[in-house]
């Protein structure tokens, strides 16, 4: 029968991923239409601010055009035909008035007096303009003929009613003709390019709708894959885990031996052991999920989201899954129950026991020094059941006493064809009259709730059946040091 906290330990393995991976989805797809619709508006922005700057350009050539034709025909005039000035005025006058340009687009002319002599509106010739406002009360005439006298420069103000079809926002270039004090000038409407920039913004807010179809696909098929994988390896695990208490029941039945069951229930203990460090492994990839899925919201919130953000977001969202893929295999490999003694090296399986328990004693100075390069012949989860049941002794001592600076030691070494594995803390040892009865049924240094007395009976029982070998506890300066001593295998 399942205790509640392992059903309550499997339930959250299999629920918990798939809400941080559905809400993951969730909050991607909200920050990538978000982030288009931001993109997309400073596109627009852009595209105006480029037409803007083409039409200026525009008409900065077409004033510097017709300052260049005054320029020529006045020095022309004056020293060829030695035509007086005013008369020469009056041609060139003539002769710009006669260019004829679109109904949006027109030279004027207006002396540093305020008087236009050129202008698409005739009723601006008529009379002197130096007062001459638009509706919002910008001195027009005045703006111009300050910036006639500082050489040349563009200028903003409404278009006078009667120039263009609506008064709104113009654009001008003016350049001074010095010799007259004449300020010449061109401008545009922004307003008549609009329909030119709402055309490119809509293609463009096409192409970027194909492409935020495309990620929402990628995002949401990500996500429904990596949920599924999650599905699947939860529901494996849950199968081995129910699959190995039917066999534990079944030997249970067959074998009422004593030894036997102490055993099994030494291996459930680890079972639940590992469990939980396995479920407070899980604890800080889901929080760093969680927390790259937040950075992302506040950096769309504030717009600092990019592209790149974006990318590297993903694939560190990816790398972390891949993380937690493994620690389940890891876990995965740990229940499988092994049918026949192998050869392995014992460095080998010590690290890949501490592999699966290193996030949960990244707090403890863990300090590894294999010189063994023997092989030896054994059950390789039995004796990496040794090593997590010595480990998670010295966490429980560390735990206990608050140990400032927990510090574990693993050394092994080779010596007289035997295999020496040497377990070390500084947990502050064990009682002198303790040392002899570690390894008995049933005795135990922890509190009644949390020692069981099984944990080193067991790995003593494990190294003399299945290893013949031995294991013996000594007081080690500040600690205690666990020695396990196993015949070596020479041929692999």
């Amino acid at each position: 029968m399942r205790t509640y906290n392992e059903t309550s330990l499997l339930r959250n393995m299999s629920i918990v991923p798939i809400v941080v991976f559905i809400s993951f989805s969730i909050i991607m797809i909200s920050i990538i239409i978000n982030y288009h619709k931001q993109q997309l508006n400073r596109e627009a922005i852009h595209i105006k601010d480029d037409y803007i700057n083409i039409h200026k350009n525009i008409i900065k050539q077409e004033v510097l055009k017709i300052h260049n034709i005054i320029k020529f025909e006045y020095n022309e005039n004056r020293t060829v035909y030695k035509l007086p000035e005013e008369k020469i005025k009056h041609y060139i006058l003539e002769l710009i008035g006669s260019i004829e340009y679109d109904k949006n687009g027109y030279i004027f002319i207006v002396d540093y007096d305020g008087n236009f002599l050129i202008n698409i509106k005739q009723s601006l010739l008529s009379e002197n303009q130096i007062n001459l406002k638009d509706k919002d009360g910008t001195p027009v005439t005045k703006k111009i003929i300050t910036t006639a006298k500082k050489g040349e420069g563009y200028i903003s103000y409404i278009g006078i009613s009667g120039t263009h079809d609506l008064e709104t926002q113009k654009i001008s270039y003016i350049k001074s003709f010095p010799h007259w004090n004449w300020a010449i000038g061109y401008g545009f409407h922004p307003s008549d390019i609009q329909k030119s920039i709402d055309t490119k913004v809509d293609n463009l807010d096409k192409e970027q709708h194909v492409y935020l179809l495309e990620m929402i696909m990628i995002t949401v098929s990500i996500t429904v894959i990596l949920t599924i994988i999650l599905m699947i390896l939860s529901k494996n695990i849950e199968n081995i885990f129910k699959n190995y208490k039917i066999k534990i029941k079944i030997t249970e039945e067959k074998n009422k031996q004593k030894n036997e069951i102490i055993y099994h229930q030494s291996k459930m203990t680890v079972i639940g052991e590992l469990l939980s460090l396995i479920s407070h492994q899980w604890r800080q990839p889901l929080s760093q999920i969680n927390s790259i899925t937040l950075n992302m919201y506040l950096k769309q919130k504030n717009g600092s989201l990019n592209e790149d953000n974006l990318k590297k977001d993903i694939i560190s969202i990816e790398n972390t899954t891949q993380y937690l893929s493994q620690t389940i295999d890891d876990f995965s490999n740990f229940f499988v129950p092994e049918t026949e003694a192998k050869v392995f090296l014992v460095n080998d399986s010590i690290k890949h026991c501490i592999n699966i328990i290193n996030p949960s004693i990244s707090h403890i100075n863990l300090e590894l020094i294999f010189n063994s390069t023997h092989y030896v012949n054994g059950y390789i989860t039995l004796f990496q059941q040794i090593v997590l049941s010595l480990v998670s002794n010295s966490i429980d001592i560390f735990n206990k006493k608050n140990i400032c600076n927990p510090h574990i030691i693993i050394n092994t070494y080779d010596k007289d064809k035997f295999t020496f594995v040497e377990i070390s803390d500084n947990g502050g040892g064990i009682a002198q009259g303790n040392l002899s009865k570690i390894f008995d049924l049933y005795f135990s240094t922890k509190t009644h709730k949390k020692g069981s007395g099984l944990g080193l009976y067991i790995v003593k029982k494990i190294i003399t059946q299945h290893f013949h070998g031995d294991i013996f506890a000594t007081n080690f300066q500040d600690g205690v040091k666990f020695t396990i001593r196993i015949k070596s295998n020479d041929t692999k």
